[in-house]
C-alpha cells in the first residue's frame, strides 16, 4: 500500500488574502480617518465663516423676525443667503450628495444651538453636514464618512436704545408710588415715543399723580410695563393708547446696561480748558475735574458759556445754576457730556441749549452717567425753562431723575433714561423722538461657538 501525503498548496494564498483584508482595513482607518478628520477641520471653519458672515448680515436688518405656523422663520431670509454661500465658497454647497447646510436663528423650532442660545433672536446657528468617501475601507464596505458641525454667531442688530421709547425707567422692582411718575398741574408731550416701564412689582410701576395734569401721546407711543396691571392712570387719564400694553421682556438690570466705554478724553493727559473775554466762556472738549469751571488763574468765567463740539469727561458732579446760556452749534457737531462713575448732575434755573454729537463712538449720546450700581442710585436733576432745548439721549441708568417744568415750551428732542424718573411742574413738557437724533445700540457680531 502507497502511503497518504496531505496536499497543503494554496493555503498560503488565503492567508495573504485575509491578511490584505485586515492590511487595507487599517490602511482605510489610518488613510480614510485622516482624510475624515481633515474634512472635519474644514468644515468647521466653513461654518465659523458662514455663521459670522449670516449674523454679519442679519445685524443689518431692521425688520422683526416673522415666523410660521411650524415657528421657523418666514422673513426676512435674505440674511441665510449670504451664510450659505460663504459655505458654499469654502466647498459646501449643500446639494445632499457632498453636503448639507442648514442656517437658521437660534429662536426658530428646527434650531438646535442649545442652552444659552435656544429661544434667542440674537444668534445665527450654521450646521454642515457632510459626506467624505473613503478609498481603502471600501474593502469593508465603508463607502463614506460623515462629519456633522455646527457655528453659533451673535447677530446683535443696531437699533434705537430701548425700541425708541422717550421715556424709560429701568429700575426692575419698584415700590409705591412706582418708578416712574407723573404729576403737577402742567401738559406733557409724547411726540413719536412712548413710555417705557421696567419694573415687573404687583402695584406700582407708573403713577399718574392727579388729574391736574394731563398727559398726551401723538404719532405712536403708549405705555409699555413689564409687569401685569402696574400702571395707575388715577382714573384721570383718557388719551390714546387707552390701555397700557404689559408683559414686555424685562431688562435685567444692570446686566443688559451697555454703557459706552470711557473715552479718551477722561485720560489726564487730555485736560478740558477755557477762555472768556467780556460777556462769555469759551469751554473746550476733555477731562474737567469740575464743571463748569470756576474762576481762577486771573480768567473770569461768564453765565453766558459757549461749548465747542466735542466729548467732555467730567470727574465731578455737573452743577449747573443760573447760567445764562450752555449751548453748541447745531450747525457742525454737538457735545457729549460723560460724568465718570460716582458722580450725578443738577441743571437749574438757566438757560440751556445742548446738542449731542452727531458723529463718532458717542454718536446721539448728550449726557453719559457712568456709575457702578451699588443699589442707592444718585439724585440727578433738570428744571426746565421756557428756551431750553435739549436734543440727544440723557442716558443715566444709574439716577433718580427729575424734571421740572417751570415755563412753557421745554423741548426735549430726544430719550430720557434712568432708574426712576420724576415729571413734575406746571408747564408743557413736550418729548420729541427722532432715532437719527439720539443714540443707538451698537451692531455687535462674534463667535460664540
Amino acid at each position: 500500500m502507497k502511503p497518504k501525503f496531505l496536499v497543503e498548496r494554496g493555503q498560503a494564498l488565503i492567508l495573504i488574502a485575509l491578511a490584505a483584508i485586515g492590511l487595507f482595513g487599517v490602511t482605510g482607518l489610518a488613510i480614510d480617518g485622516s482624510a475624515r478628520f481633515s474634512d472635519r477641520r474644514h468644515a468647521q471653519n466653513a461654518a465659523d465663516a458662514a455663521s459670522l458672515a449670516g449674523a454679519l448680515a442679519y445685524g443689518n436688518l431692521t425688520a422683526d423676525p416673522v415666523y410660521d405656523a411650524n415657528g421657523n422663520l418666514v422673513t426676512p431670509i435674505d440674511w441665510k443667503v449670504d451664510a450659505l454661500n460663504i459655505a458654499d465658497d469654502n466647498g459646501y454647497n449643500g446639494n445632499h450628495v457632498r453636503s448639507e447646510v442648514k442656517v437658521y436663528l437660534c429662536s426658530e423650532h428646527d434650531a438646535s444651538c442649545g442652552p444659552g442660545y435656544a429661544g434667542s433672536t440674537q444668534y445665527v446657528q450654521v450646521i454642515i453636514t457632510s459626506y467624505v468617501k473613503t478609498y481603502f475601507a471600501r474593502v469593508i464596505g465603508l463607502n463614506q464618512t460623515q462629519n456633522t458641525v455646527q457655528a453659533i454667531a451673535l447677530a446683535k442688530r443696531g437699533g434705537p436704545l430701548y425700541e425708541g421709547n422717550s421715556i424709560v425707567a429701568l429700575n426692575p422692582h419698584s415700590s409705591c408710588p412706582g418708578s416712574l411718575r407723573v404729576g403737577g398741574s402742567g401738559n406733557i408731550i409724547l411726540d413719536g415715543g412712548g413710555i417705557l416701564v421696567n419694573s415687573d412689582s404687583a402695584d406700582c410701576a407708573f403713577e399718574q399723580q392727579g388729574c391736574s395734569m394731563n398727559l398726551e401721546f401723538i404719532n405712536g407711543g403708549g405705555i409699555t410695563s413689564s409687569g401685569t396691571d402696574n400702571v395707575d392712570f388715577d382714573a384721570c387719564y383718557s388719551g390714546t393708547p387707552s390701555t397700557p400694553s404689559y408683559g414686555s421682556d424685562q431688562i435685567v438690570f444692570p446686566t443688559d446696561l451697555e454703557i459706552p466705554d470711557e473715552p479718551a478724553e477722561c485720560d489726564v493727559s487730555m485736560p478740558g480748558w477755557f477762555n472768556s473775554d467780556a460777556t462769555t466762556t469759551y469751554l473746550h472738549p476733555g477731562r474737567w475735574n469740575e464743571f463748569p469751571p470756576k474762576s481762577g488763574g486771573g480768567v473770569t468765567v461768564r453765565d453766558k458759556m459757549y461749548m465747542y463740539p466735542g466729548i467732555y469727561c467730567v470727574n465731578n458732579v455737573v452743577k449747573l445754576t443760573d447760567q445764562h446760556l450752555i449751548l453748541t452749534s447745531d450747525s457742525t457737531d454737538g457735545v457729549t457730556i460723560y460724568i465718570r462713575p460716582g458722580y450725578d448732575f443738577s441743571i437749574q434755573n438757566g438757560e440751556f441749549h445742548l446738542f449731542a454729537s452727531k458723529s463718532g463712538e458717542y454718536e446721539g449720546y448728550l449726557i453719559i452717567v457712568a456709575s457702578d450700581f451699588s443699589g442707592s442710585p444718585d439724585t440727578c436733576i433738570i428744571d426746565g425753562n421756557s428756551h431750553d432745548e435739549y436734543t440727544g439721549t440723557i442716558y443715566a441708568p444709574y439716577c433718580n431723575l427729575t424734571i421740572n417744568g417751570t415755563a412753557d415750551a421745554t423741548a426735549y428732542n430726544g430719550q430720557i433714561i434712568a432708574y426712576e424718573v420724576k415729571l413734575n411742574g406746571s408747564s408743557t413738557m413736550s418729548f420729541n423722538y427722532d432715532s437719527d437724533a439720539n443714540a443707538k445700540t451698537k451692531r455687535k457680531v462674534g463667535l460664540m461657538k
